[in-house]
């Protein structure tokens, strides 16, 4: 009973950490011709912003990096040599990950809503490492344990929209060790050493 009502109070203060600590950037795409869209990104502290457009494919079309943190970022994109099909533009600002979906047909460019998702909350302290994650895509999310390389251990976490786990890892030798959290769509690493 206490292992439930540690993980509830741990569940719920992650979440409220998650809530309150990330970035919230905004990500508006603007069209300006039949070849040509200004990607506009604020953010309300400065940070590094990645920008990148995927394929369907999943072909790395566009990237661009800011160099230097600031609050804003204004990109004029030149989508006249883009096959018609479907694209998503990604935009990272630290933790925080927003898409948006986007066509391109017949030289123009309908876009979709934007989507929001943030990193996985991880904390290793006194051979217990805790995760929190929001599972904005409600996808099966996969747990794994790396040591040099080599797989110790596995778990399915499932698909629920708030996933919280706890583990014990008193019985792991002293060493580097490498935990991958994953979906089809994303993947999170962290690196613990204990």
């Amino acid at each position: 009973m206490k292992t439930i009502k540690f993980l509830s109070v741990f569940a719920l203060v992650a979440v409220v950490g998650i809530a309150t600590a990330v970035e919230k950037p905004k990500m508006n795409v603007i069209a300006l011709s039949d070849e040509k869209a200004l990607i506009a990104v604020a953010n309300e502290n400065p940070a590094y912003f990645e920008l990148s457009i995927l394929a369907e494919n999943g072909d790395l079309v566009y990237y661009k990096e800011s160099a230097t943190e600031t609050t804003d970022l204004r990109q004029i994109i030149n989508y006249s040599n883009m096959d018609n099909g479907l694209y998503t533009l990604k935009l990272k600002v630290k933790d925080t990950y927003v898409s948006r979906d986007f066509e391109i047909k017949n030289s123009s460019m309908i876009v979709g809503e934007t989507k929001m998702k943030y990193a996985p909350h991880f904390d290793f302290n006194s051979d217990i490492l805790k995760l929190s994650y929001l599972n904005f895509d409600e996808e099966n999310v996969r747990f794994k344990i790396y040591s040099n390389g080599e797989l110790v251990f596995e778990n399915k976490l499932g698909k629920e929209f708030v996933l919280n786990a706890g583990y014990n890892l008193s019985k792991l030798e002293k060493g580097k060790y490498q935990v991958e959290l994953a979906t089809l769509s994303q993947q999170f690493i962290y690196d613990f050493e204990k």
